[in-house]
């Protein structure tokens, strides 16, 4: 057979494939039918055509049937009548609950068949649910009405009890007339919580009462019988806030700080003896025993770092306390080297007013040995002045050129016309000077007879300090009267023989006092650098002011003499200073 295939193969191959194609084109065909078989089948199971002509819409109701909607409607008619003329009472409700029962049983008997009695049924249940839940709800309302009243007595055990009568009641109308208008599951919920609410606050009451018993006992300093009361305190709190945790008398803040107060009448009886000691110390420095005062002061140090230690969450637990003690103590032990160090301060100051440099050079070397003994062995001691160290050291750093500064300055100051008191430089600073006292030149057009540029309001009032600490007497900026008094009147002056201006200047500042002076011997009040001023009237916050134009103003500006303002950091390089010094 295989023989024959193989040679009817090879011998007829147009044959074969004709073959093929009829079983294919075969197979196609079976397969189409079989899909609409399939789609054929389907179609049966699924909805069928209704021949609405064939269909029975005069269903006759039986008459026994309708007798019972008549019976329904009848009830109901003879209710209507009894609402005319009067309130409802239980026993009229009862004829709507009986016409509500007669239209139940009449559709039960013809189900789907008479929508408008359907909906007659819906209309009855509602109407019998709002009149069957109205008494149950006045009386919940007027239970409310008392409770709250009662709780507004603090009657709270009463006030519960009708809380919770007025919640059982409202829970009948949700669960038996869930129709009814008075049905209200919020309602319900909020009289449940007012209850435990009830139940809860007679409980922080008496909380509250032992926190005021306790504080009591405290004032009297009867330690044990404030702790007993305040335990009392939290164990009510913590009673309320594990078994009452969503009222508000639960309070996880309030049973924290019962606890730390607790702890604080247990450290009080420490802190009381603590204060003693520090009342002792106090005394004893009045006295004048300052050592004695000093060891007071180390003891309360001493019992307050042991009460920190035993008692970490006592409000009387304070490491800054312990530090005021030793400062106080250190102060104490301090304090005749304190006196000595201002006493030779005092002197100082006052050999340096006179010009007896010698005399001050040794006794700012005597102050920094005392100063250095001061901060090595009294670190903490309120004496320590910071402000006297920074200035002695610096005196101590320039002692050598101390004569030579003063005797510059003095033969520098002229009197101010109508000034007794100060004198001011009669040019403005310069560098050479600036740089001697401050040891640095900020100027951008250098040159030590150049005035000083480029210095804000902040570094000319740093220059008067250190000028001050100089000389011994107080140094400042002149005010803008100082300034106008010592220029004088300008209305005969040829300007240019006494002013830089951007005339002759090049616009770059010059070497002071190289032009006429004015007739008050003041030179370069005006033009070369603008010059700042001092700002008594003026808060800090706010701008300073600088005066008398400068090498780059035209000589018809400076003659207006122009004043300007500034911020007080800022920095220019048309602007200096000159000072003025009180002699007397």
């Amino acid at each position: 057979m295989a023989i024959f295939q193989k040679f009817f193969r090879k011998r007829y191959p147009h044959e074969s494939g004709g073959l093929k194609k009829f079983f294919l084109a075969l197979l196609v065909v079976c397969l189409s039918i079989s899909v609409l078989g399939g789609f054929w089948f389907l179609g049966q199971l699924g909805p069928k055509d209704v021949d609405f002509r064939q269909l029975d819409l005069n269903t006759e109701i039986p008459e026994s049937v309708k007798a019972i909607q008549r019976e329904s409607v009848a009830l109901e008619l003879q209710f209507d009548e009894v609402l005319a003329m009067r309130e409802a009472g239980p026993e009229d409700i009862e004829l709507l609950k009986q016409a509500l029962e007669k239209q139940r049983a009449y559709m039960e008997a013809i189900p789907g068949l008479d929508s408008a009695g359907f909906q007659r049924q819906v209309d009855l249940e509602k109407r019998y649910q709002n009149l069957a839940a109205e008494a149950l709800n006045r009386e919940s309302l007027e239970l409310e009405r008392e409770g709250a009243s009662l709780a507004a007595e603090e009657a709270f055990e009463a006030a519960r009890a009708k809380y919770l009568e007025a919640f059982a009641k409202q829970r009948q109308i949700n669960e038996r007339f869930p129709l009814s208008a008075a049905s209200n599951a919020g309602r319900a919920t909020r009289l449940e919580r007012q209850a435990t609410y009830l139940t809860a606050q007679p409980l922080l009451q008496q909380s509250l009462d032992f926190e005021k018993e306790a504080d009591g006992h405290l004032q009297a300093e009867a330690w044990e019988s404030a702790e007993a009361s305040l335990r009392q305190a939290i164990d009510l709190q913590d009673t309320l806030n594990r078994e009452y945790p969503g009222t508000n008398q639960a309070s996880v803040a309030r049973l924290e700080r019962l606890r730390i107060k607790l702890v604080g009448i247990r450290s009080g009886q420490d802190y009381v003896e603590i204060q003693q000691v520090e009342k002792r110390a106090g005394e004893r420095l009045a006295a004048g025993e300052q050592l004695e005062a000093a060891n007071l002061y180390q003891e309360a140090a001493r019992l307050q770092r042991q009460l920190n230690q035993a008692f970490e969450d006592s409000p009387y637990a304070s490491s800054e306390r312990i530090a005021d003690y030793q400062r106080r103590a250190q102060t104490a032990e301090s304090y005749e080297l304190g006196l000595q160090i201002e006493q030779n301060h005092d002197r100082m100051q006052r050999f340096l007013g006179e010009r007896r440099t010698f005399e001050a050079t040794e006794l700012i070397a005597s102050l920094r040995q005392a100063i250095n003994q001061m901060q090595t062995t009294f670190p903490r001691s309120s004496m320590n002045n910071e402000e006297l160290q920074l200035k002695v050291r610096y005196l101590n750093l320039i002692q050598n050129d101390l004569g030579f500064i003063q005797d510059r300055v003095y033969d520098a100051l002229l009197p101010i016309p109508g000034q007794t008191d100060w004198r001011m430089l009669r040019t403005e600073v310069s560098q050479a000077l600036y740089s001697l006292i401050m040891g640095s030149n900020p100027s951008r057009n250098e040159g030590d007879l150049y005035p000083v540029d480029s210095v804000s309001w902040l570094d000319s009032k740093n220059f008067c300090e250190r000028l001050s600490w100089i000389l011994g007497k107080p140094v400042r900026l002149p005010t803008e009267d100082e300034f106008r008094e010592a220029l004088g009147p300008l209305r005969y002056l040829v300007l240019e023989d006494h002013v830089w201006s951007i005339v002759d200047s090049d616009g770059q500042t010059q070497d002071v006092g190289t032009k006429q002076s004015f007739a008050s011997g003041f030179y370069d009040l005006l033009g070369n650098v603008s010059e700042w001023l001092e700002s008594m009237d003026r808060f800090d916050n706010e701008n300073a002011r600088h005066i008398g134009g400068h090498a780059q103003d035209r000589l018809e500006t400076i003659f207006t003499v122009p004043a300007r303002e500034a911020p007080r950091g800022e920095r220019n390089r048309m602007t200096g200073f000159r000072v003025v010094v009180k002699v007397d």
